[in-house]
């Protein structure tokens, strides 16, 4: 199972009074619903991927209205998203349609959404309806609930933010998305919508690949060291061979450095100078030592010059 329908079998489990699940079913009708009339009979379809969510839906419509009777379902393929739930809405209609202002110019959204609790339940409908969420083990974190409904998506924009999650709004396919990318936010989300137990997942598996991405970054930063300090050491042992042939008489200070390196040719500058005084029992710095190694390299660049 994806780690989307993780959080939507998560939330689908909670339990809330009925105001707080009203605004949780407004949601869902608004971002789910479609209105028909086939032969003269009226209908709001409700249409999902997810038969945790379609099931979700028929419990919050039952416990808010009268509509034990005459539910109708059904399914369609859907090539691009596999089977569609579709469930039909005929009875108490009137007053659905009337309570939630489906056909209505004003939007009065505000009158059910008064408390936190009922922000967040809006935000667990509409994530519930047309929300998806990235596994935090892939590369991108990533949350976003779409609408085709421009005032829908600016309120779900204005929820998330009310909430201090700083969530913006892009075109995506014939409407708009509402979407995080910051983890800390995703995580914030997640918890206030209800989806504690995920949570801990999405914390668990973002701090695994944090520390592991950080580790790699040491590594490489190591590993990259070490090729710089090779390299470094392989064109002094260069010039060192060069400056030998050429140079019989160099003086003592050159041929210290010049010792050490042989002795030790893959160690970095700064171990060079420990070895130096252990070794010759005096102080010296590292641009004291490094300057040595300029010298020999003039030198050495003065023979390669005659050379060519």
């Amino acid at each position: 199972m994806s780690f989307a329908k993780l959080v939507k079998e998560e939330l689908t489990k909670i339990q809330e009074p009925k105001d707080v699940s009203l605004a949780e079913l407004a949601a869902m009708i608004e971002l789910g619903t479609e209105f028909s009339i086939s032969n003269g009979q009226k209908a709001l379809w409700f249409k999902s991927n997810n038969t945790n969510v379609a099931r979700r839906f028929l419990s919050l419509l039952k416990q808010l209205y009268k509509v034990e009777n005459t539910l109708l379902t059904k399914q369609q393929s859907n090539f691009r998203k596999g089977m569609q739930i579709q469930l039909g809405i005929t009875e108490s209609l009137e007053e659905i349609i009337s309570e939630h202002g489906i056909f209505s110019d004003s939007d009065d959204k505000d009158l059910i959404l008064q408390t936190s609790e009922a922000k967040c339940a809006y935000l667990r409908g509409a994530f519930l309806t047309s929300g998806s969420v990235n596994d935090p083990k892939t590369a991108e974190y990533h949350l976003e609930i779409y609408a085709e409904n421009k005032n829908v998506i600016l309120r779900i924009q204005r929820l998330m933010n009310d909430l201090d999650l700083n969530a913006k709004i892009t075109t995506r396919r014939k409407g708009l998305i509402c979407y995080l990318k910051d983890a800390s936010s995703i995580e914030d989300f997640l918890r206030y919508i209800g989806a504690s137990e995920t949570v801990f997942e999405f914390e668990d598996i973002r701090i695994k690949r944090d520390f592991n991405n950080s580790i790699n970054r040491v590594l490489n930063c190591e590993i990259a060291n070490e090729k710089k300090t090779l390299m470094a050491a392989n064109a002094q042992l260069d010039d060192i061979m060069i400056v030998e042939k050429n140079f019989s008489n160099l003086n003592v200070k050159l041929k210290q450095a010049i010792y050490i390196r042989k002795e030790n040719p893959d160690v970095s500058l700064n171990e060079l100078v420990d070895v130096f005084e252990k070794m010759y029992k005096e102080k010296i710095t590292k641009s004291g030592l490094n300057h040595r190694y300029k010298k020999i390299k003039e030198l050495a660049d003065e023979v390669r010059s005659n050379n060519v």
